[in-house]
């Protein structure tokens, strides 16, 4: 990579480990703006959509809604709620009647996550392969779009090296791509690690400004939650802690392209 490029990733990179560590950003989501999946939520308002996302899912629906899909509430499971609009008629005149917006009411819908039963398909016609899926392939790494399992967005699988999409978004694959040349510096560990994961994020924030897309407020939400605590300095800290290792994997990332 040569050395403007390295200087121009090392300056995003900063900018974003500092814009993380002073700033709380709103209740919103970059996935907002993702292809629709074939869900009921592809109809919802921007709001519900934003409310949905923030829950840490990217399908919710009503009780009965999920019986029709085969599936059933877990136990003990909380709904989110989401608006939907409250309607009157009235009769005008005695001639027409017609509906009117009198308020919203609050409406309880799950997390495919709280849910078990018939496996729920989500992708049925794979959009075009993100930028730099190349640099999987030159890995041996396979890039594939496949339905949702458990409410992820995607997975790297280290024993296969297979990469799964579940949704059209790029950052999504910038993530797991960030993954798996992590994997390539050093052992991951099992699961979900917290350090890990912020270097996956990061690294996909990074190349989401690079190839002209916004994950800024997902990627901090996302953070948030493995520093356990949605304090700026936190979230800040946890980034700063994992900055030479996001340098490596961005780095490693950008000389494959």
């Amino acid at each position: 990579m040569k050395t403007a490029t390295t200087n121009k990733v090392k300056a995003v990179l900063e900018d974003i480990a500092k814009k993380f560590s002073e700033n709380k950003f709103p209740e919103t989501a970059a996935k907002v703006f993702l292809e629709r999946n074939g869900t009921p939520s592809d109809v919802w308002s921007f709001f519900n959509r934003v409310q949905m996302y923030a829950a840490g899912t990217v399908d919710a629906r009503g009780y009965r809604q999920w019986q029709k899909a085969g599936r059933q509430v877990k136990k003990g499971s909380k709904a989110i709620y989401i608006l939907g609009p409250r309607l009157t008629t009235i009769d005008e005149d005695k001639k027409e009647k017609k509906q009117v917006l009198t308020g919203f009411r609050c409406i309880p819908v799950f997390r495919v996550e709280d849910t078990e039963g018939e496996p729920i398909e989500y992708v049925s016609n794979p959009p075009p392969l993100p930028p730099l899926h190349k640099v999987a392939e030159k890995w041996g790494h396979k890039v594939t779009y496949d339905g949702t399992r458990e409410g992820e967005n995607g997975s790297f699988n280290v024993r296969t090296g297979e990469i799964r999409l579940c949704v059209a978004d790029p950052s999504t694959f910038f993530h797991e791509l960030a993954h798996a040349a992590h994997s390539k510096i050093e052992e991951l560990k099992a699961g979900q690690d917290p350090e890990q994961e912020a270097v996956a994020q990061l690294s996909a924030c990074v190349l989401a400004r690079l190839y002209g897309y916004d994950a800024d407020a997902y990627s901090w939400h996302y953070i948030a939650s493995y520093a356990g605590d949605k304090e700026p300095a936190k979230v800040g800290r946890l980034c700063c802690k994992v900055l030479i290792k996001t340098q490596k994997v961005l780095k490693m990332i950008l000389q494959a392209a």
